[in-house]
């Protein structure tokens, strides 16, 4: 019979792109010819609402048995009001309130109000924690990973806290993680040196994520452009990158060149001069996409890993990304390839430099790019390391 392993999930749905459910989904996947995997996740379908969208129950998809469990309730004014005082604590800098109003017991309030809260999925792991074998949490922000790590024991405990700088890292209740998992398991280095700063976290292996290395047949463009693809949204800094790139173009007009963006529109795109929004597109005219585009644009400070910066890389694409993310700095860094900016002068100079390479330059530059992708993320190096953390627990006594 094979060990039976649990990864928790605030939600899961095919049709959901989010990171951390697409690493829990890779990660079960993975896991799944040497363990009987069960996904444990939400009914919910969008992380603003919480709403109860999927039916309960179980089904067998892909090998994985898929377990979802009910939120209590939708995401509410209580969250919001809570969510505005602690921020206003919290850029107030005053100790002193945060000694004695946010408690442990609030903080913890906080933490459940935001959602999803699924008493369902408590109580599943309450009867059945000890079939389990091993339980992997995926991200370290929601109820859903907080509080089953208060239920099971922490030898059998793995956390992918999928942790970027963001305001609710700095909660002082998510350092609690340190007692309660036995083993971390990283995206990257930068990822593990945060966890450091905020939670005195100093052990867990880096696994990162697989990206697909097939190289796709770049899509032929009448003018060069640049891409983004993702949440079009204020929380991915996409504001800025719109109105930034519209300055570029009125500044260098000798450059040809236009701004192509995919995935979900939340902020109510107009048209705009140079740029294009495809809306959704299929996986495979993403990665041709990807591979025609003079350089992928990631200008979200909030990433713990950045599959598209990943996926665009792979397909010898470079980067210009946000420098004030760590995570993003660090592929720049580590790969010798694209650009980093942390101000719209560099902003500018990054495109500039990328947009108009020699065709040698481009051809280094996509060398480096696919050899930093490839070399770390492909699919088989990133199972090794995953399978070998999961042996690891299940190997042990209790």
């Amino acid at each position: 019979m094979k060990p039976r392993v649990a990864i928790v999930v605030q939600r899961w749905a095919p049709a959901i792109a989010g990171g951390s459910e697409a690493l829990a989904w890779q990660y079960a996947g993975l896991l799944a010819d040497e363990f009987d995997v069960h996904l444990l996740t939400s009914t919910a379908l969008d992380y603003v609402t919480w709403n109860s969208d999927l039916p309960e129950g179980v089904e067998r998809i892909d090998g994985v048995s898929v377990h979802r469990f009910a939120p209590a309730f939708p995401r509410g004014d209580y969250f919001f009001t809570l969510d505005r005082r602690e921020r206003a604590d919290r850029e107030a800098g005053d100790a002193t309130r945060w000694k004695t109003v946010w408690t442990t017991a609030l903080q913890e309030e906080f933490v459940k109000f935001q959602g999803p809260w699924c008493p369902g999925l408590m109580e599943h792991l309450d009867a059945y924690a000890e079939q389990y074998d091993a339980v992997l949490l995926c991200t370290y922000l929601y109820p859903t990973s907080y509080f089953a790590a208060m239920r099971i024991r922490p030898h059998k405990l793995l956390l992918a806290p999928t942790l970027h700088d963001e305001p609710m890292a700095y909660l002082p209740v998510y350092a609690r993680y340190r007692e309660r998992i036995g083993r971390f398991l990283w995206l990257t280095q930068a990822e593990r040196d945060l966890a450091g700063r905020l939670w005195n976290v100093d052990r867990g292996e880096i696994i990162g994520m697989a990206i697909d290395a097939v190289r796709a047949q770049p899509e032929p463009a009448e003018t060069p452009y640049l891409l983004y693809c993702g949440r079009v949204d204020i929380h991915k800094n996409c504001p800025e990158l719109l109105e930034w790139f519209a300055l570029h173009r009125a500044a260098h007009p000798e450059i040809p060149l236009k701004l192509v963006l995919t995935g979900k529109d939340a902020l109510g795109l107009h048209a705009m001069p140079d740029v294009e929004f495809l809306g959704f597109v299929s996986e495979e005219r993403k990665l041709a996409l990807m591979a025609g585009a003079r350089a992928l644009i990631q200008p979200s400070r909030y990433e713990s890993f950045s599959i598209v910066v990943l996926e665009a890389m792979s397909q010898g694409t470079p980067i210009i990304v946000n420098g004030a993310c760590a995570v993003l700095a660090e592929h720049v860094a580590e790969s010798g390839t694209g650009r980093a900016y942390r101000s719209r002068d560099e902003f500018d100079a990054a495109i500039n430099a990328l947009a108009t390479l020699s065709p040698n330059e481009r051809q280094e530059q996509s060398r480096r790019a696919r050899d930093y992708a490839v070399k770390r993320y492909s699919r088989e190096r990133v199972r090794e390391r995953l399978v070998a953390e999961v042996r690891a627990v299940v190997g042990q006594p209790q």
